[in-house]
């Protein structure tokens, strides 16, 4: 329909131009025949284009010839003159037909350079967002064990010839290195395999071997939230072509991801089949699940479906990089499915059979529908510089001070180091039992993470403002988020100050210090 638009263009234009001329025929006569059909040729060029406008110079002509040029019954053109007009006229259309298709090219091609630039104005955008993200939840993840081992070394200085401080302490220092080691090893991992300088040793192995072996290293992880792991393993060797290590690593990933996505007396099921020459491993749970947007993006480096200020889930969102890359290392494939947020999910990988067995076929899809079934039925930034000295003749004594945060380690080493100060100290790990000890405890100073599982930092402070016990008790945001976003919603959230992990402890206790000033909470002492 819109040809027929286009070439009716040319039609209608040379049936104006044709009335328009047999208007003008007694004073024109015989004389510039085809003077008035170069518009009609000019105006379908511009509007309908290239195509209609040959119709348009094809359809002069015959109008002319017919009407205009004696013998005015027939379309054969005898006098010369008439033949010169002729071919002046279809040469300067032809040639105003190639110019107005050359311009609409170059104008289309200016379009779809436009169109392009702005999309890729769009995806640089996007990317520097995503580097911002990244680099955000980079620092959030590093200063989140950079804090509890800032905070042993401090307790040390004060115990050192207590035993049981030192080997306390030199646990949550070793703890908290080995998770910045994997830390380092996840982006190390991401930056080789982007190189590709990742090398694999390919060898005929039982692929029930590294998945044992990868179930026993996170065996742990299930024993510490309760959760209830069932693994369906074939009694018969599964033969591939692959790298045992890798494996074992992929398998661990997958593991342990369905482990820190599925909340505690969860269940988590593994199945290993083979079915036309392909070996089938299939990982399900009923965590938190994910939608159809993060579907699409999910194993994108740096990507995670936790994507709140609550962060209960921590990580920098590449093992399923990982995973799915070494997947594609043993020519195989990596595949994840979710009935929604809240209804478990299911990651399937297969790879090639060295030698192919012949059983009973099994659709991976089917399985993991069958298998979801089973399981599913949950301010300014501060430098470690101390602050403004206090004000003359006002010292401060201890006071009531409440912790707040989530990592068991970071509050114990914060309780322990006030508690050495005189201080009387309360932990708290969430926030709604912040604000309910904080009733009842009615402190002086609150130091608050702001990632905490349930409600974040932001809306328990917020809900202490509203509460009139809590109205005049200082707020210190202790966080491993430090942009200036960051600092904007600690202020508004009602923080009275803003401090980003790791601080030193000197600088948090004249923090601390300085905040009882401001409350009036000033004696005799000096510290």
């Amino acid at each position: 329909m819109f040809v027929l638009g286009r070439y009716s263009i040319a039609i209608f234009s040379t049936a104006v131009v044709i009335w328009v001329r047999s208007l003008l025929n007694p004073w024109l006569n015989e004389r510039c025949p085809f003077s008035l059909f170069y518009m009609s040729v000019l105006l379908t060029a511009w509007v309908a284009g290239s195509g209609p406008a040959l119709l348009a110079i094809a359809l002069g002509t015959l109008a002319a010839a017919r009407f205009f040029i004696p013998p005015e019954t027939s379309f054969w053109i005898e006098g010369v003159p008439e033949l010169v007009q002729l071919v002046i006229y279809v040469i300067v259309n032809c040639i105003a037909v190639l110019l107005f298709n050359r311009v609409e090219r170059q104008r289309r091609l200016a379009e779809e350079r436009a169109t392009e630039n702005v999309r890729l104005g769009e995806d640089l955008q996007q990317a520097d967002q995503r580097k911002d993200d990244f680099l955000a939840l980079l620092a959030h993840e590093l200063r989140n064990p950079l804090a509890p081992i800032h905070s042993g070394m401090a307790l040390l200085e004060k115990n050192e010839d207590a035993p049981e401080v030192v080997r306390s302490v030199r646990k949550i220092v070793e703890r908290h290195t080995r998770h910045l080691v994997r830390i380092t090893d996840d982006l190390l991992e991401v930056s080789r395999f982007r190189r590709g300088h990742l090398e694999i040793v390919m060898q005929r192995i039982d692929l029930r071997e590294p998945i044992r072996d990868a179930i026993e290293m996170i065996a742990g992880a299930y024993e510490s939230k309760s959760q209830l792991f069932q693994s369906l393993i074939p009694e018969t060797p599964v033969w591939v072509n692959g790298d045992h290590v890798r494996l074992t690593q992929l398998a661990a990933n997958l593991l342990g991801n369905a482990s820190k996505y599925t909340p505690e007396s969860g269940r988590i099921r593994l199945v290993v089949e083979s079915h036309d020459g392909t070996a089938m491993v299939a990982i399900t749970d009923n965590g938190i699940g994910f939608s159809d947007h993060h579907a699409a993006r999910i194993f994108e480096p740096f990507v995670q479906i936790d994507e709140s200020r609550i962060r209960e889930y921590e990580g920098l969102g590449v093992g399923l990089t990982i995973s799915k890359r070494l997947v594609e290392l043993h020519q195989g494939s990596l595949s994840g499915r979710s009935r929604g947020p809240g209804l478990g999910s299911c990651f399937t990988v297969t790879i090639p059979l060295l030698v192919q067995a012949v059983v009973e076929s099994t659709d991976p899809t089917r399985l993991c529908d069958q298998l979801q079934q089973d399981v599913g039925s949950r301010a300014a930034p501060v430098a470690e510089a101390l602050p403004k000295s206090l004000p003359e003749a006002a010292s401060v004594s201890p006071c009531k001070l409440l912790v707040v945060d989530d990592n068991l380690d970071a509050s114990k080493l914060l309780h322990d180091l006030f508690d050495c100060e005189g201080y009387e100290v309360q932990v708290a790990h969430d926030g709604m039992e912040a604000i309910d000890m904080a009733v009842k405890f009615r402190p002086t100073v609150i130091v608050m993470d702001i990632g905490l599982p349930g409600m974040d930092g932001y809306e328990v402070a917020k809900q202490m403002r509203r509460t009139s016990l809590l109205s005049n008790c200082k707020l210190i945001a202790l966080t491993g988020w430090g942009s200036e976003q960051d600092r904007e919603l600690a202020a508004l959230a009602g923080f009275n100050l803003h401090l980003v992990k790791p601080t030193g402890f000197q600088a948090l206790l004249h923090h601390v210090q300085t905040m009882q000033v401001e409350a009036g909470q000033t004696v005799e002492s000096t510290v």
